[in-house]
């Protein structure tokens, strides 16, 4: 049964599961151009709570493994630009750039494990999906999609990558441990 648990006058959108399940984020305009990140709990329960602002759309996208740390990109729309910030959630929910370049970046997925972040970018000309290590993005790149991608997604497990190129799905397996290492996508 679909229950409505977010009644503010604005759009609420990108909501996202906190990592225990208890509660949603979300982005909110109910302050009209100004994007509130509120929490509420997941049953609908108390009241929402503003745990930050956002000046760019879009919003939240994905938490960190320990849940310190809130994933989201950024859309400025004058100069277009796309960039992945990371709001902390201890103590002042600051947000910093996490991912910021002259090309753009965006959807966000950490691994299973924690260790690596998966991330569209066009910085190749075109849309092409990317793995870095996480937290520290500076310290390696390996481009996984070939021909196009998109929107990744991590299998349960880590052991795979999915991505869209436009009408088709792709997979590639990966190995994340040592070191990262990417096998030959494949469409699905």
């Amino acid at each position: 049964i679909l229950t409505r648990i977010t009644f503010d006058e604005g759009e609420d959108n990108f909501p996202v599961w906190t990592p225990d399940g208890r509660r949603i984020v979300y982005r909110s305009s109910a302050n009209g151009m100004n994007y509130d990140i509120k929490r509420k709990a997941a049953d609908g329960s108390g009241q929402a709570e503003k745990i930050g602002s956002m000046p760019d759309l879009p919003g939240p996208f994905c938490w960190s493994k320990d849940g310190k740390a809130l994933l989201s990109w950024d859309l400025t729309l004058s100069p277009y630009q796309t960039d992945i910030t990371m709001m902390s959630m201890e103590t002042d929910h600051a947000i910093k750039p996490l991912l910021k370049e002259k090309h753009n970046e965006d959807h966000p997925r950490i691994s299973p494990s924690g260790r690596w972040l998966a991330y569209a970018s066009n910085e190749s000309g075109r849309n092409e999906v990317y793995v870095r290590p996480f937290p520290q993005v500076n310290e390696g790149r390996w481009q996984i999609s070939i021909g196009g991608g998109s929107g990744p997604l991590w299998s349960p497990d880590g052991s795979e990558l999915f991505y869209r190129n436009a009408e088709s799905v792709m997979v590639v397996p990966v190995e994340t441990e040592p070191v990262f290492k990417a096998g030959k996508p494949r469409e699905l």
